[in-house]
């Protein structure tokens, strides 16, 4: 009679359990869309232009007074400060060019982040699916005698935590998206369908590393920046004038080493964030390729599972739970195909990194 009772109940916990879901018609918004609406709103370029039109100003004046000026000691201020306002000006449209590409990155990576995330609530669903059927089996097991309570407990509070976890998943969905809306100006409630479609995977190739970090090193916005301080510096100690300068030589000696510390440590920086950068790329390259083995193995042992279940020998619930593995293998090839391609094009500018 127990067996008759036990595989009535078997059957039954073969229905899948629906988790409810609100049907809601979000407004798309694309990588360019959301770029654009970022700049918009940045704070940052904002002050860059602010800077640049404040030190333009400036310059018109010093330019006036530099050609009317007679005496040797004010003209020779006079030429330092226009050139330290140029290269202000020369850093500042710099670093606005940067942040337009950092802002790029950030909303692709902020995009990635969110469908990630509403992917990998779609899978804790199919996780609470199948922990609850096999959870009715339990319960019916243990009315029984078949196992004991503190396994079916176990079961009960393992199901239980999955729940919770649930609902933070939804709070994670929920707060990216106010992140999202805050770097791009809007109401920190609206919610999208995030549009991101990179280009299909591609392994990077061979690297020539060395040139590569070369490149770098010589084409990074921060070095660039770098180097235009020790430009002045070095312009300072040209045209030093003990009679005309008010600083002594020692300290504008010292300024120009500093200006040269520091030029080295932001290039030493860089080389640091390109051949970490490339370490990256191709360990997750390594991920890729033994995600799609895995993906290829669980493919292969599909059919034979269908017909397994078919001819019942595996239980609908053995068998979909080969479909989640599956799809779970879709989800991480899918995720690290978008992280690959955004670490890629911050190889390809490193100023991003």
């Amino acid at each position: 009679m127990k067996r008759i009772i036990l595989a009535a109940v078997l059957c039954l916990a073969m229905v899948t359990p629906v988790f409810a879901e609100t049907s809601v018609a979000w407004e798309r918004l694309t990588v360019d869309q959301a770029v654009e609406a970022a700049i918009a709103a940045s704070n940052d370029l904002k002050n860059y232009d602010d800077s640049m039109i404040s030190n333009n100003e400036s310059l018109d004046t010093l330019k006036e007074q530099f050609q009317l000026e007679t005496d040797y000691s004010r003209a020779l201020s006079l030429a330092v400060q226009i050139m330290q306002l140029e290269t202000q000006n020369s850093q500042a449209n710099n670093n606005a060019g940067l942040a337009r590409d950092k802002l790029r990155i950030s909303v692709m990576n902020m995009f990635a982040s969110i469908i990630s995330a509403q992917n990998a609530l779609k899978l804790t669903d199919q996780t609470l699916s199948i922990q609850k059927r096999q959870l009715d089996v339990t319960k019916v097991k243990y009315s029984l005698g078949y196992v004991s309570k503190i396994d079916y407990d176990t079961q009960t509070n393992s199901y239980n935590q999955k729940l919770i976890s649930r609902e933070t998943q939804n709070i994670a969905i929920q707060n990216a998206f106010v992140s999202l809306n805050r770097l791009l100006g809007y109401s920190l409630t609206r919610q999208y369908e995030v549009v991101l479609d990179p280009q299909a995977y591609t392994p990077m190739g061979d690297v020539n590393l060395a040139g590569a970090v070369s490149s770098a090193v010589s084409n990074d916005i921060s070095t660039i920046n770098q180097q235009g301080n020790v430009d002045v510096a070095e312009y300072k100690q040209e045209m030093y004038d003990s009679d005309a300068s008010t600083d002594t030589r020692e300290s504008v000696e010292r300024n120009l080493s500093q200006a040269e510390r520091n030029l080295y440590e932001t290039q030493r920086s860089v080389e640091q964030k390109v051949v970490s950068a490339y370490n990256n790329i191709k360990n997750q390259e390594i991920q890729y390729e033994n995600a799609r083995l895995a993906l290829e193995a669980l493919n292969l042992q599909l059919p034979l599972k269908v017909k397994q279940a078919e001819l019942g020998k595996i239980t609908k619930l053995e068998l979909d739970q080969i479909y989640y593995q599956i799809a779970q293998q879709e989800e991480t090839i899918r995720s690290l195909t978008v992280s690959h391609a955004i670490n890629v094009m911050q190889f390809n500018n490193p100023g991003t990194l």
